[in-house]
């Protein structure tokens, strides 16, 4: 999928949504404060949907290849800054 062209600035929003995602997941696992790590992934996760970007694959019916490329590099943007 890294043929798909995403905007420069969907991955800082993916990947905010995607280290927010974790940080949840991490607190529950650690039975803390998970109702303000859900909070924080919720506003990351909907302003990342709210990109105008989204509309446009959903309209060509491309939005989950697009997505899962998204995905895939805000995974590999995340998981190299922490290697």
């Amino acid at each position: 999928m890294a043929d798909l062209e995403l905007p420069d600035d969907l991955l800082p929003l993916h990947v905010a949504a995607l280290s927010a995602d974790r940080a949840m997941t991490a607190a529950r696992k650690a039975g803390g404060d998970v109702e303000a790590a859900r909070e924080e992934y919720l506003a990351a996760a909907m302003t990342l949907q709210a990109h105008p970007f989204w509309e446009e694959r959903r309209q060509a019916g491309q939005h989950q290849a697009f997505w899962q490329a998204s995905l895939d590099a805000a995974k590999k943007a995340l998981d190299g800054a922490q290697a």
